[in-house]
């Protein structure tokens, strides 16, 4: 090994975790930075389940893309070039043609935590389609957290509808980048690590995403305003999705203490990320970023969008070689309203929350069996 090589492979950001010589030792991929709070959430899941197990289960995250970018995490995974990682459903659309039918919906959900859970319960129960994608794949997806919800953050000011005319904005899902066009831009497809280097470079004007984007991708550092508007929440990320074959090695009491863990990974990881999204906006503000509250155009158009949305996406999801689009839409539209009622029942109750998202998900969850 050269020098430059070691030294390379000494500095990798990675995170090992546990040190029993007689544990397994799972591989991880995150093409996420390690300061995230996404990464807080996977290391804190990976330490549970290592004392879940008594150690018999320890893993080594790799972060910052060392092994896979974010798209090229799905086949790395199913490949088993590592053992799991985190899948971003709309940077593979050609193989998760169901599954992204969570995410291309996040117009219609405003509640991080109604996102997550709503998320979970299609892609891990009530989606067929996106069982069959999973296993075509040769993954096991058990879900992951709901982000902080998505604003429009620019490197110029924006004081009116008409100031996004023309800008080149990275956003990705077929519904965000319809929504885009509907408010006058021109949608750019980027993976969240390649964002603040497009701004720097000129690639993009704007930059659709959760408001912890601004800390964790340093991206206060070339915006100068939000749009203080939400446009939705991103639902449907597969955080934890693992190898089917290294799925299938683990004991069953193994495969129960990550099926344990999740509900809580769930609530705990999306609140988690509901707090960094506020810490943020103040850390933001502090440095001089403008939040423009939307005019009425720009409601205007987001609300005509809204109305015509539904039927795009069905022929859309239709083209894409989704046969029974429609029937997949209103799967993923009754799980939102269905947790939109249980929350508004249970309220921000995590303990709650978690125990009925283990009732309602993951003990109905075929992977467990």
């Amino acid at each position: 090994m050269t020098h430059n090589g070691g030294l390379a492979f000494l500095t990798a950001a990675c995170v090992l975790i546990g040190s029993s010589a007689q544990a397994k030792e799972l591989r991880y991929n995150l093409f996420d930075v390690p300061r995230s709070a996404t990464a807080q959430v996977i290391t804190k899941f990976f330490d549970d389940l290592r004392k879940e197990t008594n150690g018999d289960l320890t893993t080594r995250i790799f972060t910052g893309g060392q092994l896979l970018n974010a798209p090229a995490t799905l086949k790395g995974v199913g490949d088993r070039v590592v053992d799991g990682g985190f899948v971003v459903p709309s940077l593979n659309q050609g193989q998760l043609k169901h599954t992204n039918v969570i995410p291309d919906l996040l117009p219609f959900v405003t509640d991080s935590l109604v996102a997550a859970a709503a998320g979970v319960d299609t892609a891990v129960v009530g989606c067929e389609g996106c069982k069959d994608e999973f296993k075509a794949a040769k993954v096991v997806w058990l879900g992951g957290f709901g982000p902080d919800p998505w604003h429009l953050m620019c490197r110029e000011p924006i004081t009116k509808a008409d100031d996004l005319k023309g800008r080149k904005v990275r956003v990705t899902g077929a519904s965000p980048t319809r929504l885009i066009r509907q408010l006058g831009g021109v949608p750019v497809q980027l993976p969240p690590t390649e964002i603040a280097t497009a701004f720097q470079g000129g690639q993009i004007d704007c930059a659709c995403g959760p408001l912890v984007w601004l800390r964790d991708y340093a991206l206060w550092d070339v915006a100068k305003s939000v749009v203080d508007a939400p446009f939705g929440v991103y639902g449907g990320l597969g955080t934890f999705t693992f190898n089917a074959d290294t799925f299938a090695s683990f004991t069953a009491p193994q495969r129960a203490a990550m099926l344990k863990l999740m509900p809580d990974s769930v609530i705990n990881g999306t609140r988690l990320h509901l707090r960094s999204g506020d810490e943020a906006r103040k850390g933001a503000a502090a440095k001089g970023i403008s939040f423009w509250k939307p005019d009425d155009e720009f409601k205007k158009r987001v609300t005509e969008f809204r109305k015509s949305e539904i039927g795009n996406l069905t022929a859309d999801m239709s083209k894409r070689g989704v046969a029974n689009a429609e029937a997949v839409i209103r799967l993923h539209l009754a799980n939102i309203d269905k947790w939109e009622k249980k929350l508004a029942t249970i309220g921000n109750d995590p303990g709650r929350l978690i125990e009925e998202l283990r009732k309602e998900v993951y003990a109905k969850s075929p992977v467990g069996k």
